[in-house]
């Protein structure tokens, strides 16, 4: 168990002049450009790395907040407080938190690097938190533990500075973590080196009068400066690939770094606490991979990999804050250079920019929550891809299972080639597409591959002619809709709302023993009927009664409960084959046309 950072206090530090924040395991700042929300975590990198930014000092003159009130026989201070949680182990004898204090003046660092005292933490018998100090005993295992603390800064700006820096230091992890077998694998690569060139040594060795051999250098990382990561099919170099793919293997090397110096930990030694600053980690990436890379990010922080704190204008990190209690969401503003910036963990009363933010807040779920189910089906899709069998994706669980028993009743020979697949439930529509898209996707690069249909109900027609409508689609993935029956046709023409489904296509004995048995539900006439009907209705002029056909009126009044359609299918799948042969006849011409596009071999009746 590792320490974290609970809460901060600055004073003074550039755009700041006092804020304070409670932190957790994952903690995101969110606001405008030049707020003042990267100070914060500039702050963290000044406390724990002596640097501002990576690889610049703290520079009194220009980090001391321009605007901080004079205090009359007191110096100018730039002051960061962090309070630490402390692993169980470690409460006993230095209270469950540390409180850690650091103070710049203008000739640098004036408190002592390990100004810090513990507090034990306890309730009264009203609930209230009482805190009382603690002295750190000299021998005391914290100060291990808080020495071994590692904060890094990722910046905003990853340029190829940043990651040449970051695959250097992999060197040294790999150094510690296997000492002897690195040590091995160089001696033999140096001999291999001086077999070559043993001409050439030999010759020195004659000429200076003394032995002569070639050796690396005894530190290795500017070598591994140049590590590089090669991916696909080509062996493209990390180096050619885009800024967004070079942003995506930052978490994933931070945590290999953090795994392995865990690994590390001698038995009974303090552990190492990793703290991850990640300044806008969305830079270059459009919003599907935002929202992947904010999952995985979120992943990290719970399996206490490292305890994250990042900034961003991202709506996939701000859905993210506003969705999971685990997460605090900071808003920074900053209204004034006088007042300075300032957080908040609510969006009421703060600047226009984030208010909109917040007004938009169930937009942006709803649309985060698209792109996840669309990245989801894309990694889905291509699992499935790869089993090189066809696929039809369908809106629910009862079109499987009806479309699965049409299948084996009127094309025996297609069964075991091709697959449906649904989720049973929050499927429709759109996971059917989404899954298209997926396969479609993965197609691009494996030709070969089959190919797979979608079908969905009628409302989804805009849908289906909007994926097909591009040739490239239509190459790999298809959609289709159920057919209209006859009476559903007819009841369409006198312009009424009703769509084709999986139940439309069920002969009308299955709607009159459902109903009898009570599966049924009203619908709406509001819903379904045209405005001139309605107006007509309210002038009195005609009822909904009288303008429905004997026919087809069963289709327009009721519906299939919700929590019925399953059972409803299940139970007519039951049925003798001669039966079902009847009951889901109208399910054979879109079956035929779907393993026609799929190239699916189907017997020829006779």
């Amino acid at each position: 168990m590792a320490a974290t950072i609970k809460s901060i206090h600055i004073e003074n530090f550039r755009s700041i002049r006092s804020v304070d924040a409670d932190l957790t395991q994952l903690s995101i700042f969110v606001g405008r450009n030049d707020c003042g929300k990267s100070n914060i975590l500039r702050s963290l990198n000044l406390f724990f790395n002596g640097e501002t930014n990576p690889g610049v000092e703290f520079d009194f003159a220009e980090d001391y907040n321009f605007f901080a009130p004079v205090r009359v026989r007191k110096a100018k201070e730039v002051v960061v407080r962090v309070e630490i949680a402390l692993p169980e182990s470690y409460h006993g004898t230095n209270g469950q938190v540390i409180i850690w204090t650091k103070r710049w003046r203008e000739d640098g660092l004036w408190s002592d690097e390990y100004d810090y005292y513990g507090q034990r933490i306890t309730e009264n018998k009203r609930g209230q938190e009482i805190r009382e100090d603690v002295n750190i005993p000299e021998k005391s295992n914290v100060h291990a533990l808080l020495r071994k603390i590692e904060f890094e800064y990722v910046p905003a700006i990853k340029d190829s500075n940043y990651f040449n820096d970051l695959r250097g230091r992999i060197y040294g992890i790999i150094s510690e973590v296997a000492t002897r077998t690195f040590h091995e694998s160089s001696t033999a690569f140096e001999q291999s080196i001086g077999d070559h060139l043993n001409e050439l040594t030999a010759s020195i060795s004659t000429s200076l009068g003394f032995d002569t051999r070639l050796a690396l250098p005894r530190d290795l990382s500017h070598i591994f400066e140049r590590l590089d990561f090669l991916s696909g099919e080509k062996s493209v170099s990390l180096n050619n690939r885009g800024d967004g793919i070079k942003a995506r293997h930052i978490p994933l090397i931070l945590r290999f770094m953090a795994e392995k110096k865990a690994a590390l930990q001698r038995r009974g030694g303090a552990p190492i606490s990793s703290i991850w600053a990640y300044e806008e980690p969305e830079n270059n990436l459009e919003i599907g991979s935002a929202v992947q890379l904010a999952d995985e990010l979120h992943e990290l922080s719970k399996a206490a990999t490292a305890q994250i704190l990042l900034t961003t204008h991202s709506p996939a990190f701000y859905d993210l804050g506003q969705r999971e209690s685990d997460i605090v969401l900071h808003f920074v503003t900053r209204t004034t250079d006088t007042d300075g910036s300032v957080t908040k963990t609510d969006a009421k009363g703060i600047d226009e920019s984030l208010g909109t933010l917040a007004m938009l807040a169930p937009r942006i779920s709803e649309m985060v929550a698209q792109v996840r189910q669309q990245e989801a089906a894309k990694v889905a899709a291509a699992a499935m891809a790869e089993e090189s069998c066809a696929r039809i994706f369908v809106e629910g669980e009862s079109d499987r299972l009806v479309l699965e028993r049409a299948l084996g009743l009127f094309f025996p020979s297609a069964v075991g080639h091709v697959r449906f697949e649904t989720k049973r439930e929050g499927a429709g529509h759109t996971y059917v597409i989404d899954m298209l898209i997926g396969w479609r996707s993965q197609h691009k690069h494996h030709t070969e591959r089959p190919k797979a249909i979608g079908i969905v109900d009628g409302d989804a027609e805009r849908e289906k002619k909007e994926f097909n409508r591009l040739p490239d689609n239509v190459r790999s993935a298809k959609c289709l809709v159920y057919p209209v029956p006859i009476n559903l046709r007819a009841a369409r023409a006198a312009h009424f709302g009703v769509h084709a489904t999986l139940e439309a296509l069920y002969p009308q004995t299955v709607w009159t023993e459902a109903g009898r048995r009570k599966k049924l539900v009203a619908r709406e006439p509001g819903k379904v009927c045209h405005p001139d009907l309605i107006n007509r209705i309210i002038l009195g002029e005609t009822s909904f009664e009288a303008e429905l056909d004997p026919t087809w009126a069963y289709l327009v009044k009721s519906d299939f409960a919700t929590e019925h359609k399953i059972p409803t299918a299940t139970r007519l799948c039951q049925q003798t084959d001669d039966q079902c042969r009847t009951t889901f006849e109208s399910f054979e011409p879109v079956l035929k046309e779907a393993l026609d596009f799929l190239g699916v071999k189907i017997d020829v009746k006779v």
